[in-house]
């Protein structure tokens, strides 16, 4: 199987240095190639005048010296990673909308994988997830995202959580960077069902048949757990078994919707231990 290469976004903060940290960790242990990119924009003075043939001629000269000055910037910031002179790597930047040059720079190199750091521990989940550029990525990149909590530190996963739902019928969303990390860890796969008052039970018989192809030989634990808000079953999930990668599947309806919609007020645990990985 072929590695596509994992990209790395990077702001220069202690979350984005977190995110880059755990990133080379993955790599060592998948023999990826790291993509590291910094997207920026460029601010023009106040006076600058508006007239178009001026304009363009500012955009040009501006923008090259940008990119100069923000390439420059970040392999800098990557010397701090000494771990990466033993790793095939990349350094880009990138003009533009963030989320769009993130995303579009994922589907360019065909990418295995977004790693990206959040923040905000004692924040509220909305605040940590709902409405950020890697929330939006997540709606946008070809492939799956990886978010990582500001306070998660790398590790070998013994243990990965899959949330699931009902919805056998859906088919389409690619296993491949999971099943990867299952081979490279041997890593115990944990399923866990929220269910309502209202909503029918699903059996184990129904994991071997949406799930078949990863559970072999893999060792794995269904788990049903009866709450009306999903976040809290989460958290009750997460409490009973400690994990070290949560994975949600991504629709835009269902599960993850309900888990992920505006408004949800509720402190993730998840949120400062255990990173998340959107499959899609």
């Amino acid at each position: 199987m072929k590695d596509k290469g994992i990209l790395i976004p990077v702001d220069f903060t202690e979350v984005s240095e977190n995110a880059v940290s755990y990133a080379i960790g993955l790599a060592q242990k998948l023999k990826s190639k790291l993509v590291f990119v910094h997207v920026y924009s460029v601010a023009y003075p106040s006076g600058t005048p508006i007239g178009m043939a001026t304009m363009a001629h500012n955009v040009t000269d501006t923008t090259a010296s940008q990119e100069k000055i923000n390439k420059e910037k970040l392999d800098k910031f990557l010397r701090g990673f000494p771990e990466l002179d033993k790793l095939e790597f990349q350094a880009m930047v990138g003009f533009g909308a963030t989320v769009d040059v993130i995303s579009g720079m994922a589907k360019e190199m065909n990418a295995s994988l977004v790693v990206m750091g959040t923040n905000g521990t004692a924040s509220r989940f909305d605040e940590i997830f709902i409405g950020t550029v890697t929330e939006k990525v997540t709606q946008k990149a070809p492939c799956p995202v990886l978010a990582v909590p500001e306070d998660a530190s790398y590790t070998a996963y013994r243990r990965i959580g899959v949330a699931v739902d009902t919805d056998s019928t859906d088919n389409e969303i690619d296993f491949e960077m999971l099943s990867r990390l299952l081979e490279n860890y041997n890593a115990q796969l944990h399923f866990v069902h929220i269910a309502n008052e209202q909503e029918r039970v699903p059996e184990k018989a129904f994991i071997r048949e949406r799930f078949g192809k990863l559970l072999v030989p893999m060792q794995w634990f269904f788990t049903v757990i009866e709450e009306d808000k999903p976040e809290e079953g989460i958290d009750e999930f997460l409490t009973e078994t400690p994990i070290d990668l949560l994975v949600l599947l991504y629709r835009e309806h269902g599960f993850f919707e309900a888990l992920f919609k505006k408004g949800l007020r509720k402190k993730m645990l998840y949120a400062s231990k255990a990173p998340l990985l959107i499959v899609k």
